[in-house]
């Protein structure tokens, strides 16, 4: 699908590259400009992304084509559903998500073609793809510098071919997304700030 969602602004990341922090920090930053923005995630808190997670985390086993469209319907009504990403937008809201559907790509083309992902995912692109290209070792470090356990992707060797996988699944956007790369080794300060300067809403 090449439909664009305007005022809709994704990040996107290896583990551990910080997308959560400047999720928030970005949502402070054009409040504070006047803005009204709405943070979100994916998986979500609903009752199908809690299901996600479990397997994420290693709790539950299912096939991977399984798990695709267990991430489809997450995020079908993630966009569509009540206080979605199309309803909040619609209030004249910037959404901002911690992941979309380059996440499942990325992630998900180990074991599954990498096509037949983006057939399950047709949904709408975000108007601002912004990728925290982070080295995967300094993924790792994050990663277990928080103490808690791993979830399955967590592995550096993974992460590298993953930030492959990403660079792939970015490849053909439609011309109307605007992605923008941003050097993982800069400050937190400095990522939101490079971001920031690139936005235009």
């Amino acid at each position: 699908m090449d439909k664009i969602i305007d005022r809709f602004l994704v990040l996107e990341g290896l583990d551990g590259a910080g997308t959560t922090t400047q999720k928030e920090r970005l949502k402070a930053e054009l409040e504070r400009m006047g803005y009204e923005v709405c943070t979100t995630f994916e998986p979500t808190d609903g009752e199908i992304g809690r299901l996600i997670r479990k397997v994420l985390k290693g709790d539950l086993i299912i096939p991977e084509l399984s798990l695709a469209h267990l991430f489809a319907s997450d995020r079908a009504n993630h966009i569509y559903g009540k206080d979605g990403i199309v309803e909040n937008v619609r209030r004249n809201k910037i959404v901002i998500s911690d992941r979309y559907f380059y996440s499942t790509l990325a992630y998900q083309s180990f074991s599954l073609d990498m096509e037949k992902i983006r057939q399950i995912n047709d949904f709408p692109h975000p108007q601002y793809l912004i990728f925290i290209d982070t080295d995967p070792h300094t993924c790792i470090e994050r990663i277990n510098s928080r103490g808690q356990e791993k979830e399955i992707y967590e592995k550096e060797n993974l992460l590298r071919e993953i930030r492959d996988k990403y660079l792939k699944a970015f490849e053909n956007l439609p011309d109307k997304v605007k992605l923008i790369t941003i050097d993982g080794s800069l400050s937190i300060e400095d990522t939101t700030k490079s971001i920031l300067a690139k936005l235009s809403f």
